[in-house]
Parts: structure tokens; C-alpha cells; sequence
């Protein structure tokens, strides 16, 4: 029988799986569109599918660090805490990100109700909103996500919980995670782009991987059974 470690863990694993589950439906192609004012309220249903996908990643990122900090802290307060902190922060720019997609959906059905109208101000204020969504949501909010990341599995590392080459996977991909948004930001690359997908790959497959890992495996018996392994100036 699984103890509430355990439990915790594959819990864990499983708020992986649900936010990348999630993230299938959380992209709405009308509100990406060049038409946007138009093709958001004539799909809205996808809008408001893709807003409550990406409400479930946000309590999937928080619920995942929830459930490992009390395992966690025990092999590194200070990293855990960092992480814990930047995961709240990421879900609370993803919940951001959700309202300013819902306030184009609203601009969208109200640019149909005045069709006869002159809608530039409107397109001019929807651009604008979809321009801060995407600072959002691929930039601030990845760049968040990955510093927690980087925490993470610096302490995985160092408590060898899981093999260190999964650890070692997934700060390289949080590496290329933050280059993508920079370049983002830079405008360098546009979003969902052949760059900026294989840029965010690795990340996308370390994870599906460590979702399953902590599922099936979980963390290492012996290295829970004796955190006390870790000398007391390493658990900062």
C-alpha cells in the first residue's frame, strides 16, 4: 500500500499529464487569426474552451507544486520555496492571459453588433490586447515557469530523487524554453512558428516523461527514506 508520499507524488505526476491534456485545448485559432474581430464571437464556444483549458493548467502548475512541497522541503527549503512561489506567479499571469483572451471574445461580439460602423478603433484595441496576451502567456509567464523549473531540478539533482539525467533534460530544456520567449519578446520569432516549437520541444517531452516517471516510479524509496543524506549547508 502506498503511503501519503507516495500518493503526493503520483498525484503530482498526475497534474502533469492534466495540464498537458489541457494544453491540447487551450490554443483558439480565431483569436490568432487575422480576422480576429469577426471569427472570436462566430467560434466562441472555442474561445471558451481554450479559457477553461488553460484555467486547468493553472491549477494543474499550483497543484503540482503543492503536492511536492512537503516532500520537497526536506531536501531544500529555500529552492522549494522559490519554486512554490514562481509556480503561483506563472498560474497568475496564466489566469491573466485567460482574461485578456476572454476581453477579445467580448470586443469581438460587440465589433458584430456594429458592423455598420467604423471598427478600426476596435481593431486598433483588439491587436492591442492580443499583443499583451501574447507577452502573457509566452513570454512573462513561460520565463516565470522556467526560473521555478531551473529550482526545481537543481534540487532534484542534488537529491538524486529521480535519475539525474531527467533533471539534467529538463533544465536544458527550460534553457531553451526562456531563449524562445526572449526571442519572443525581441520579436525575433512569432509564436507557434517551426523555431519556436522546436525550441520548446524538449521541454514538452522531459515533462510528458517525468508526468509518467512520478506516476508509475515516483520518488527514489531509499533517498526518501534518508533525506537526512544532505548535509545541513546544502539545504538552502
Amino acid at each position: 500500500m502506498m503511503n501519503l508520499e507516495q500518493r503526493k507524488t503520483r498525484s503530482a505526476g498526475l497534474c502533469i499529464i492534466v495540464s498537458m491534456l489541457a494544453g491540447i485545448f487551450s490554443v483558439a485559432p480565431a483569436v490568432d487569426s487575422a480576422k480576429f474581430l469577426t471569427e472570436a464571437a462566430a467560434n466562441s464556444n472555442q474561445v471558451i474552451g481554450a479559457s477553461i483549458s488553460q484555467f486547468i493548467i493553472s491549477l494543474a502548475y499550483i497543484g503540482f507544486a503543492i503536492l511536492l512541497y512537503p516532500i520537497l522541503k526536506k531536501f531544500g527549503n529555500s529552492l522549494v520555496i522559490g519554486f512554490l512561489s514562481f509556480r503561483i506567479m506563472a498560474a497568475t499571469l496564466m489566469i491573466l492571459g485567460i482574461l485578456l483572451l476572454l476581453a477579445v471574445l467580448v470586443l469581438s461580439q460587440e465589433s458584430l453588433r456594429h458592423l455598420s460602423e467604423n471598427t478600426s478603433a476596435l481593431e486598433v484595441l483588439g491587436n492591442l490586447l492580443k499583443t499583451t496576451r501574447d507577452y502573457v502567456n509566452h513570454v512573462f509567464m513561460v520565463l516565470t515557469l522556467c526560473l521555478g523549473n531551473f529550482m526545481f531540478y537543481i534540487l532534484l539533482i542534488r537529491s538524486k530523487l529521480i535519475p539525474p539525467w531527467l533533471s539534467v533534460w529538463g533544465i536544458i530544456g527550460a534553457f531553451l524554453s526562456i531563449v524562445a520567449s526572449i526571442l519572443v519578446l525581441f520579436q525575433a520569432v512569432e509564436i507557434i512558428t517551426a523555431e519556436y516549437l522546436v525550441l520548446n520541444a524538449p521541454t514538452a517531452l522531459q515533462e510528458l516523461i517525468l508526468g509518467f516517471w512520478l506516476m508509475i516510479k515516483g520518488f527514489d524509496d531509499k533517498v526518501m527514506s534518508y533525506p537526512t543524506g544532505l548535509l545541513e549547508s546544502e539545504r538552502f
